[in-house]
Order: C-alpha cells, then sequence, then structure tokens
C-alpha cells in the first residue's frame, strides 16, 4: 500500500476536523473537504483491493 497516499488521507482528515470545528458541519467548506477526503478513502480502497487481489491470483512458486 501506498505510503504516500495515506499521508494524503491524514492529512485531508486533519483538515477536515479543523473546518468543521472552524465552520460546523454543514458548512459548505467541510463538505467539500469531506467529500475530498471520501475519494481519497476509495481510491485507496480500490488500490489496496487491486493489489490483494493480485496477490492472490499469482501462482505460489515455492
Amino acid at each position: 500500500m501506498n505510503v504516500m497516499s495515506l499521508s494524503l488521507i491524514e492529512k485531508k482528515r486533519r483538515q477536515l476536523i479543523e473546518l468543521a470545528q472552524m465552520y460546523g458541519f454543514s458548512a459548505k467548506e467541510t463538505i467539500q473537504c469531506s467529500q475530498e477526503l471520501d475519494e481519497l478513502l476509495n481510491k485507496h480502497l480500490k488500490e489496496a483491493v487491486l493489489f490483494h487481489k493480485e496477490k492472490e491470483d499469482k501462482p505460489c512458486t515455492t
């Protein structure tokens, strides 16, 4: 799994918390950031699923 994507996810998560504290949960800035975090999480999960699927599909060479 990509360490960089996890770093971006964590950075976006902290940004979301700050925006929610500053503007509230229903503010457009908070919602937009939340949607961006969702996209990062979905991308990361898709990559993780593909990685594990490829790993399972490889024949055992031992």
